[in-house]
């Protein structure tokens, strides 16, 4: 987490997102810097590998941050990037509704601003590192090995699943619509977009059924734009990318507006409330009692006609 070949379990606590950060705002070349870790594991063992990683390595300005690492070690870089039509909801989950803004603006940023860059921040890495093995795995289950990232990411290190427990529960669900809406109105309950404090404890004491189902967050409206917007990178990704599969039949289906039967953009707001006001007295009433366990077996969740996280 701090740049340093983790030697303990603890070491693996954490993550490196704020060392490269600071790294980044001062312009600090860490080659020589993680050459002369790499050169002290080295010497323990023969056979080693290294892994880096942290989420805003994709940011611009940080792959130069790494230049001429791969004069010194065969260097892999990995992307593991989601369609639009899931990052930005999911981003604006992360970071806007913290802020105030609402979700049409924030979409209306996102697709003026081109974000998120995808091919920018691959051609950035390819350009500082132009010896290194580049390779991008998108979030989507038919196209990663085992259907997850955790099984994908250690075939693409060569390292047998047999050999590890990977978990299939997701670890960072969502919470309701109507909590997420009645959250976006109290952004004075963030210290600043970074800030999980409350998301986290909410996911702790809310109902597992309010944690794994979500209506479509965008417009059908929305989804056009978004789909327009990008579509010109996207095929240029899954033709790059994913060469010898069927790139048409991928992008009807993973890329493009989709029918759903409810949305976040035509529920209203009074709803939405009244219905985050149930989750939150439900979960008042029962919580920590078996007759909260026995209560959740024989009621079927509001949430159950939506089939999308």
């Amino acid at each position: 987490k701090n740049l340093t070949i983790a030697r303990t379990p603890e070491d693996l606590v954490g993550t490196s997102i704020w060392s490269v950060e600071r790294a980044r705002k001062k312009t600090e070349n860490l080659t020589q810097r993680l050459a002369e870790e790499m050169a002290a594991a080295s010497r323990r063992k023969a056979d080693h590998v290294a892994i880096l990683s942290a989420e805003n390595l994709a940011n611009p300005g940080m792959a130069e941050l790494f230049a001429g690492v791969d004069s010194q070690f065969e260097v892999c870089v990995i992307f593991y990037v989601r369609p639009q039509l899931q990052w930005i909801p999911s981003a604006w989950k992360q970071w806007g509704l913290k802020t105030g803004v609402l979700l049409r603006d924030f979409i209306s940023q996102c697709i003026e601003a081109r974000r998120p860059p995808f091919r920018a921040g691959i051609q950035s890495w390819k350009s500082a590192l132009p010896a290194t093995t580049v390779h991008v795995r998108f979030l989507i289950p038919e196209l990663l090995t085992g259907g997850n990232p955790a099984q994908d990411f250690f075939h693409l290190l060569g390292l047998s699943k047999g050999e590890y427990e990977i978990e299939s529960e997701a670890r960072n669900p969502s919470l309701d619509v109507s909590v997420l809406h009645v959250l976006s109105k109290n952004p004075h309950l963030f210290a600043d977009v970074h800030d999980n404090s409350l998301t986290l404890a909410l996911t702790r004491v809310l109902p597992k059924k309010f944690r794994l189902t979500n209506v479509r967050m965008l417009s059908a409206e929305q989804e056009a734009r978004i789909e327009e917007r990008f579509r010109d990178e996207n095929l240029w990704l899954l033709n790059t990318f994913c060469k010898g599969m069927d790139v048409d039949r991928i992008y009807q289906t993973y890329f493009t507006p989709r029918k759903a039967d409810a949305r976040y953009s035509e529920m209203s707001d009074i709803d939405l409330i009244y219905r985050c006001l149930g989750i939150i007295l439900e979960s008042i009433a029962f919580s920590g009692t078996e007759a909260f366990a026995d209560h959740s077996k024989s009621r079927t969740p509001n949430v159950s006609q939506f089939g999308e996280k």
